[in-house]
């Protein structure tokens, strides 16, 4: 199965890996965002922080552990869509792109507005060799954010040109 040279790695690292205190400033009203980042309740506040103890795990390298304490956001707050878009990110630098992909439909099931799942869920189909579903949740993901278009068009490109080479270490 080819494993593509186009841009995943960088559109993932943008998509899902901001922190998620940082989206809230950058988020346009209406693209989903502020059901992610504004959690209600005291399961919600869980899953917060437990999400950011995740983030700082996988700035380490603690990717494992980091899959473990996204897990524990998902029980704390299962409508979060925010904790089941980092877990399928998560997922995906582990290589384990099916849960990773269940992940993102989770994630979509709580928030349909969510880019960011989107995003991920097309980076994971790339890797599984599914190009048309990847592009199609990249055409939902420009659609619902775009801001992330040219970066979006570029993955499509590369596609259309069929280049495939080696990701990048991490993906």
């Amino acid at each position: 199965m080819p494993v593509y040279r186009i841009a995943p790695a960088a559109l993932l690292a943008a998509a899902l890996c901001t922190p998620f205190h940082a989206q809230a400033a950058d988020a346009p009203a209406g693209a989903g965002a502020q059901s992610q980042v504004q959690p209600q309740g005291q399961s919600a506040s869980a899953a917060s922080s437990l999400i950011a103890a995740a983030e700082a795990q996988l700035a380490e390298g603690k990717v494992d552990e980091a899959v473990a304490t996204l897990t524990q956001a998902v029980a704390a707050d299962p409508k979060s869509s925010l904790a089941h878009t980092r877990l399928g990110g998560a997922k995906i630098i582990k290589q384990e792109y099916s849960a990773a992909i269940r992940d993102f439909r989770n994630a979509l099931a709580a928030d349909p507005n969510n880019a960011d799942a989107f995003v991920g869920m097309a980076v994971a189909y790339l890797h599984s060799g599914d190009h048309a579903l990847a592009r199609a949740a990249l055409g939902e993901a420009k659609r619902l954010a775009p801001a992330k278009g040219p970066e979006i068009d570029k993955v499509l490109d590369s596609l259309d040109r069929g280049e495939t080479g080696d990701v990048p270490p991490g993906l």
